[in-house]
């Protein structure tokens, strides 16, 4: 009975690392190019959409205090926010409005826009279709 019981242990700690890795790589979504992975949200930029926020989403965990800059077709965006996520990793938040004047200003008729976000000195960035 007691082997029994720690094989169904072993299996559940097994299942449960599976989920999480499933649940850490975003279900799936491409997480760019660099150092670290990074989605971005909203997934397609709307220059003509009223949103607040552009959220850059990290497998890095959150430090406080560390250094973070965030650049938009090679211009740097002013970083409104960092916090930590549910699991723990480094959330990055830009004004919407910012972004969206960068990308009109630097390709008015590009069909995407990169993001790029820079942690001390490391850095990642992700491809963004952008639509009028």
């Amino acid at each position: 009975m007691k082997k029994r019981s720690m094989v169904v242990a072993v299996l559940c700690v097994v299942a449960c690392l599976g989920v999480t890795s499933a649940f850490s790589a975003r279900s799936g979504q491409d997480g760019g190019s660099g150092d670290f992975a990074i989605y971005v949200a909203p997934g397609t930029i709307a220059t003509s959409a009223s949103c607040n926020w552009v959220t850059i989403h990290t497998n890095v965990p959150f430090v406080d205090g560390g250094s973070a800059s965030a650049m938009v077709d090679d211009e740097e965006v002013a970083i409104a926010n960092t916090f930590p996520d549910e699991r723990g990793n480094l959330v990055a938040k830009l004004k919407f409005a910012d972004v969206v004047d960068i990308i009109v200003a630097s390709r008015p008729s590009s069909p995407s826009a990169i993001v790029k976000l820079t942690l001390n000195s490391l850095s990642a960035s992700k491809t963004v279709p952008v639509k009028g």
